[in-house]
């Protein structure tokens, strides 16, 4: 029989994430084929595995980059997601991928972002966020970031650092072929913004996307970013 759709393998990177896995897992299963789900778990303490259902459940260090590549090496998909556990995907996440990948030039890329809190702040932020993406290339973890699995391996997958590993993905993708961003939208959590603050976690992630430029290392600017949720 012809294969008339793409496998997409959706790996989600987990650690300590009970409160936000059943739901995203959940709105993943309703679309049956062609998904497999693949849960990287960092070595949870709060029961996070338990809750993995029929997803495939592997382990792999602490560590985003460590875990989405373990997951990206098990995974058969053609297509390549990372979702963040406390992002969805819209329901037609399939068709705008394979509809963007009937181009064989587009090698990857990744989707705008909604956060899921009322009001202009938040409104803004996202939209700040795709238009950086727009115009940069330049794609975070939150907006689910997908590639073609041939030109995933063939780059190397994620740099194995701390801290901005999206960001040196997205130059590697960049460099590899035609990257796109799809209108999604992506719905994820305002919960850092709101335990914080919005207005000192909106001005951490520009320090250290500042710092970054400035070259400061992934491995100093992982003191200042804090993974309280």
């Amino acid at each position: 029989m012809t294969k008339t759709k793409p496998l997409i393998s959706v790996i989600i990177p987990t650690y300590n994430e009970a409160k936000t896995i059943g739901h995203t897992l959940q709105h993943l299963h309703s679309w049956g084929d062609p998904l497999e789900v693949i849960v990287v778990d960092g070595g949870s303490t709060d029961g996070t595995t338990q809750l993995a259902g029929s997803a495939k459940l592997i382990y792999a260090p602490k560590g985003r980059a460590t875990q989405m590549n373990a997951g990206a090496r098990q995974a058969k998909g053609d297509i390549l997601l990372f979702l963040h556990s406390d992002t969805c995907l819209p329901s037609d996440t399939p068709e705008q991928l394979q509809q963007a990948l009937k181009d064989n030039r587009v090698v990857g890329g990744a989707f705008k972002v909604k956060i899921d809190y009322p009001g202009l702040f938040f409104y803004l932020a996202s939209q700040g966020s795709n238009l950086r993406a727009r115009l940069t290339g330049i794609y975070f973890g939150d907006q689910a970031i997908f590639a073609r699995r041939e030109i995933f391996h063939q780059i190397g997958g994620f740099p194995d650092i701390p801290l901005m590993e999206d960001w040196q993905f997205s130059r590697r993708l960049n460099q590899a072929g035609k990257t796109v961003l799809l209108p999604g939208p992506v719905l994820t959590s305002a919960r850092r913004w709101l335990i914080h603050g919005k207005w000192k976690t909106a001005w951490l992630m520009h320090k250290i996307k500042l710092l970054y430029l400035l070259g400061v290392s992934p491995e100093e600017l992982r003191r200042l970013y804090t993974d309280k949720r």
